[in-house]
């Protein structure tokens, strides 16, 4: 029997997380430590050309695929991976008791997770986090630029990160696919890629074990099939197309991320896929379900109205600097303002279909909607100010324009940053939570196979 305990008390009690060289300089320590045990392969390259490792550990007749930075913003997995492949590489004996093999990942996407690395030395605030954020566009999103082939959406340009995994998950054949991606404020939430009652609880014992608030305000995203309480059928793209054909004018493959998941390509290998979200930062509201004074409608309505007069403050900024490509923050941008009206619209129609089911919201749900929904719309206010930031290094016309829409844009996410802190004093999760609470959590779910 896996002796749980025993692991997560050799988990370091991480106070930063470890920058992409970090990781690679602890992946060679290890191969060169247990050259009998541990095998370092080059999978691929990133877009710059940096390699992508992959170490297999163990031999097993279980194959399971963990891989980190599904989204460049999200290091908890890295941190995760790292423990674990040097705890398998110590200890023979769980390694036979696992009888698994394991492909391990730490990182998929290296250059997009160094344009992160400003916030993972702290301090870990809302203002430094979104300052130094950066989340690709849909179509410079590993995760998301899988091939697909449904009605008009037709995509088949892997990026060359998404090539190596793909490359990869032909080789492992996984049982088990664990990408590890994390959120950034509210409560942990799960998807699996197909209904398994006996691991809800277990997932649920996991993560209230180590006194992490479930998420119990609104799903990610319209479309979530809920499992269980805060655990969700895994999204596909054909799902987010066909909300948009329903609610959306137009062709809603434009409104598509990219392409499919690593999951929907798994499933060719019958692959059970778990995704684990873990907050940065959390706030007691978040699983709060004691009823509000407020209907749901209403409260979806306000938070409509909230993510409007964010982007009302950033598109014609943008526009602005929108001549000044060829950084990544210029595509980031670029793809929420561009699909952000007819992503509203969407929005707008599905909450009118919604009022036949209306009832009172919850407190988490209102939390949701009106504060948390602020969190992440602050967060393109960060990738708009450091475009502008690019732009200025850029300008030889000496006119200072581009410094000082930086400087504009960077004083309103402050504002927003520092009101929300203000308004609703939220609490950092010790890193050493959210390790141990993804891993906790991928181990009871390959314990399922």
């Amino acid at each position: 029997m896996l002796n749980w305990n025993q692991i997560e008390a050799r988990i370091p009690d991480y106070q930063v997380f470890l920058t992409v060289d970090e990781l690679l300089d602890r992946s060679a320590r290890l191969v060169a430590q247990y050259p009998e045990i541990v095998e370092q392969t080059t999978i691929g390259h990133s877009r710059k050309g940096e390699p992508i490792y992959c170490l297999r550990i163990g031999q097993g007749q279980r194959r399971a695929l963990w891989f980190g930075c599904p989204h460049p913003n999200e290091p908890i997995g890295t941190l995760t991976i790292d423990f674990w492949a040097e705890t398998l590489a110590q200890d023979a004996a769980l390694r036979e008791q696992l009888d698994c093999t394991f492909f391990l990942v730490k990182c998929i996407d290296p250059d997009g997770t160094r344009l992160n690395e400003g916030w993972f030395k702290g301090p870990f605030d809302f203002y430094t986090y979104a300052k130094n954020f950066y989340r690709p566009a849909g179509k410079d999103q590993v995760e998301w630029t899988f091939p697909i082939d449904y009605k008009t959406l037709h995509f088949d340009s892997p990026l060359p990160e998404t090539q190596a995994l793909i490359q990869l998950i032909d080789t492992a054949k996984p049982h088990f696919l664990y990408a590890l991606h994390n959120a950034g404020f509210g409560g942990a939430y799960f998807y699996l890629n197909r209904p398994m009652p006996s691991l809800y609880p277990k997932l649920h014992q996991a993560i209230e074990n180590l006194g992490i608030p479930l998420s119990q305000g609104e799903p990610e995203v319209p479309w979530a099939k809920t499992y269980a309480k805060a655990i969700y059928e895994l999204t596909r793209s054909s799902d987010g197309y066909d909300y948009f054909a329903e609610y959306m004018d137009g062709d809603p493959a434009e409104m598509v991320l990219a392409g499919a998941s690593s999951a929907e390509y798994a499933a060719k290998y019958n692959s059970l896929a778990l995704v684990s979200e873990l907050p940065y930062f959390y706030h007691p509201s978040i699983d709060d379900t004691t009823t509000a004074d407020i209907l749901r409608s209403e409260a979806l309505s306000q938070s409509l109205e909230l993510q409007k007069e964010m982007y009302d403050f950033i598109a014609p900024r943008f526009q602005q600097v929108e001549h000044c490509p060829g950084s990544p923050f210029h595509a980031a941008v670029h793809d929420y303002v561009s699909k952000a009206p007819q992503r509203f619209q969407a929005q707008r129609a599905w909450i009118e279909a919604e009022k036949k089911h209306d009832r009172p919201a919850t407190t988490a749900e209102v939390f949701d909607n009106l504060v948390v929904n602020r969190f992440y719309g602050m967060l393109q206010y960060g990738m708009l100010a450091r475009l502008c930031q690019w732009c200025a290094k850029g300008d030889r016309s000496g006119s200072g324009q581009y410094q000082r829409l930086a400087e504009e844009v960077d004083g309103a996410l402050r504002n927003i940053a520092n009101q929300l802190e203000t308004e609703h004093p939220y609490q950092v999760i010790p890193i050493k939570k959210l390790v141990s609470a993804q891993l906790a959590s991928g181990l009871c779910t390959l314990a399922q196979l």
